[in-house]
């Protein structure tokens, strides 16, 4: 049986969506629920020697990393590896802020660097954004950031860059731990990213949300200044583009943009910003798989059918509300619609129209591009991702009633 042949099932426990080997040594871990216990302290010590004081540069990132680490160890539930893995990630992380902080200590004059043209893909997880960054991404006057330049914004001083390889490495990693996540969210060294690595190199982002259960922590986070985390975040993007500068549109994606577009368009206020809508019934069944089956790396116990309520009544559905809001008050040059449906259907033509009503230029080189990069990308083998509402204690007619407005407003 071929890859193409195969499918990733409707989520149904962790247990069943892990490899044999993954279950055992979690087993194991059992016996000793305190090993490798997540500590701030901890994880913050491995990354420096001394924990900063309030008004230094790092305590907005450590009092983040405080919270958290007090939300894993009262919600999350991690299992062995989800323990092992926390550790490894955040440490790994914490230490490329303090590299950050250093690096802009050095060398101030990076801030000074300015930005290719910004645009932003705006719109919940799984409705198209990734199909879209990519095409876009063909572009030869589009700057976007690969998965390796998140991961790790600096380059090293007088040694070879190895960037990548330890972002295959990682992903190989991810691979053995989950073989059918790719086929959920497809990642390559190489490959166009979201952004969200340069928030988690901040320890202030809804990403962590999907990986683990951390209702304490989503509630801290929620309420806090979103403009800490994005005047950290453009940081990151200067560093990036003063190291490899490149383009005159920069292309950028994180679906948490949409929870905080009005923090979006303070810093960058003439940003073009390109909507993405997908039918919500499908859209909160593939957010609710997304979030179980990464949440299963982690931890024995995840529930769909909490899951489902989870996503049906948390920031998702409000993030749709006020991203819509402040749709209404931008300039209509300012800003597009893309309907998942019809990038599917056919993605030449919509993103014809979308370049046209945005000033983009659409030539023939641009063409060629994206035409070459969706026939190697139907040529692929990938597996078909399988979900579906009642699988999360949802149902299609209560979430059509949900987001009654949203269908019609762009006849999803």
């Amino acid at each position: 049986m071929t890859s193409s042949d195969k499918s990733v099932s409707q989520f149904s426990n962790a247990k069943s969506s892990r490899p044999f080997w993954m279950r055992a040594v979690n087993t194991v871990g059992r016996l000793s629920p305190n090993f490798m216990r997540p500590s701030a302290a901890q994880w913050w010590k491995s990354a420096q020697k001394s924990k900063p004081e309030a008004g230094d540069p790092e305590h907005a990132t450590s009092e983040a990393l405080s919270a958290l680490t007090q939300s894993i160890n009262t919600d999350a539930k991690l299992n062995l590896i989800g323990r092992i893995s926390a550790a490894d990630d955040t440490v790994r992380m914490a230490k490329n802020h303090l590299r950050i902080n250093q690096l802009l200590r050095e060398r101030p004059e990076i801030l000074n660097t300015e930005l290719p043209e910004p645009v932003f893909i705006i719109g919940l997880p799984r409705t198209g954004s990734t199909v879209l960054h990519l095409l876009m991404s063909q572009d030869p006057v589009h700057r976007t950031i690969p998965y390796w330049e998140s991961f790790d914004p600096i380059p090293p001083v007088n040694k070879l860059d190895r960037r990548p390889q330890k972002v295959e490495k990682m992903l190989d990693q991810l691979a053995s731990l989950a073989p059918d996540y790719h086929a959920i969210h497809p990642m390559e060294a190489n490959m166009p990213e979201e952004c969200v690595a340069l928030f988690m190199n901040e320890m202030r982002t809804l990403q962590f949300d999907i990986q683990y259960h951390i209702p304490g922590y989503v509630s801290w986070l929620l309420a806090q200044d979103t403009q800490i985390a994005y005047q950290l975040y453009l940081q990151q993007l200067k560093i990036i583009q003063y190291f490899r500068p490149a383009g005159q549109r920069l292309v950028l994606k994180d679906p948490t943009h949409t929870v905080h577009l009005s923090t979006v368009l303070e810093f960058f206020p003439k940003a073009k910003i390109i909507f993405t809508h997908r039918d919500p019934v499908k859209t909160i069944s593939s957010i609710c798989s997304l979030y179980a089956h990464t949440r299963a790396i982690f931890s024995d116990e995840v529930n769909p059918f909490d899951i489902g309520a989870e996503i049906q009544q948390g920031y998702w559905p409000e993030a749709i509300s006020s991203s819509q809001l402040i749709r209404a008050q931008l300039p209509k040059e300012q800003y597009a619609d893309i309907c998942q449906a019809d990038l599917a259907r056919n993605p030449m033509g919509t993103m014809q129209s979308l370049y046209q009503h945005l000033g983009f230029e659409f030539d023939e080189t641009v063409q060629a591009a994206m035409q070459s990069f969706l026939d190697k990308d139907a040529a692929k083998h990938t597996k078909a991702h399988h979900y579906s509402p009642e699988g999360f204690g949802l149902s299609a007619d209560g979430l059509r009633d949900q987001f009654t407005d949203y269908i019609e407003a762009f006849d999803l």
